[in-house]
């Protein structure tokens, strides 16, 4: 197919994913959509995932491999990113698969509302029941009621947490992103796609959303993605600090800082909740350490969190590290955030007349 008649690239990073590339591969080439090429980034898979990749591409020629080292998905997403000749492009997982009119009308939805990105709905096919599973809510996907198109113009303080921060339900022009210098950070082994998508949210002039599940996310046990988590979950509050300095530098924090305040917020509490016992220490206490002055989590007000339930878990994340607030828990005490303020003041003051009694005792030894 000439390049002239490619509108929309799909982006297929593929890694040791031989029991479920068929399916994914074949979801794709059987679009209802068939201005289409699809670049598949093989990233060094040991198992015979190339072999299937040149045994599509013989038979379809908009399929395009690239080869990469096990670099990792964001350099493998960089890559099909650079090549995309599509007006619009979708990063889809090679474990999962999708309906035929996936593309269709993610691409009419963009263009007869000219979004930047158009979002599906989806749901969880757990491969070890066989069966589909729904997902929870979005916060803040109301937003998107009656077709309404959205922006961090129209709404500030929700646009953060109006979607998943999943690549793979999404599609974006790839013009906005070229323009925009939007890619995957290569240093990010896990939630790369957290980054990826809050900037680009924070960027995009238009967002729109089609109504229907058109995604369909596979969980399973043997899952690389849990292995990663275990193994880069001490990621997480440096990807966020990331997104923060990233909003600071486009001028564009304090009018988007309460869905940044909440996202972050939320997603620490949820992944605090899902770790193991030691694990669960170590995660807290990074933010007790620093993380939650660095993400403004210090200087907010009650009214800003949403869930009293994060509020709550937060104040005590500023005030205490994990060992007191394990303590705390058990005697059922509970801290309010309203505390938060003057007991950082009267930490730092305490600080200073340390530091001052440090210097004198100093100067009286010389």
């Amino acid at each position: 197919m000439s390049s002239e008649n490619i509108k929309v690239t799909v982006v297929m990073p593929v890694y040791n994913a031989f029991d479920y590339l068929r399916p994914a591969l074949d979801s794709v080439i059987c679009q209802t959509f068939t201005e289409l090429e699809l670049i598949c980034v093989d990233d060094g898979s040991t198992d015979r995932s190339l072999h299937i990749l040149k045994e599509y591409q013989e038979k379809d020629s908009r399929v395009r491999i690239v080869t990469e080292t096990n670099a990792g998905p964001s350099i493998a997403r960089n890559k099909g990113l650079d090549r995309a000749r599509g007006e619009f492009v979708i990063f889809l997982d090679a474990d999962d698969f999708v309906e035929p009119t996936l593309i269709e009308k993610l691409y009419n939805k963009a263009v007869e509302d000219n979004l930047d990105i158009a979002i599906a709905k989806y749901d969880v096919y757990n491969d070890r029941k066989a069966r589909f599973e729904g997902v929870i809510k979005c916060d803040h996907g109301e937003i998107f009621d009656g077709g309404a198109t959205v922006s961090k113009a129209t709404n500030p303080d929700e646009i953060f947490q109006c979607t998943t921060t999943y690549v793979w339900n999404k599609l974006f022009r790839t013009s906005f992103l070229r323009d925009m210098g939007l890619s995957f950070d290569p240093e990010l082994r896990v939630f790369e796609d957290a980054y990826f998508i809050v900037t680009a949210l924070a960027l995009a002039s238009a967002v729109g959303k089609v109504h229907e599940v058109l995604v369909h996310h596979r969980v399973y046990s043997n899952q690389a993605k849990k292995k990663l988590f275990k193994k880069y979950y001490r990621q997480v509050p440096e990807i966020y600090t990331r997104i923060r300095a990233f909003l600071m530098a486009h001028g564009m924090y304090k009018p988007l800082s309460q869905s940044f305040l909440n996202l972050s917020a939320s997603r620490f509490y949820k992944i605090y909740n899902l770790l193991w016992s030691d694990a669960k220490e170590e995660f807290y206490n990074l933010y007790h350490d620093g993380y939650a002055e660095k993400l403004g989590w210090d200087t907010a007000d009650a009214a800003d969190f949403e869930s009293a339930e994060v509020l709550d878990f937060v104040a005590s994340v500023i005030m205490y590290n994990h060992k007191q607030y394990e303590k705390r828990g058990s005697r059922g005490q509970r801290v309010r955030i309203d505390r938060v303020g003057p007991y950082l003041r009267f930490k730092e003051k305490m600080s200073r007349v340390k530091a001052f009694f440090k210097r004198k005792r100093k100067r009286d030894i010389i």
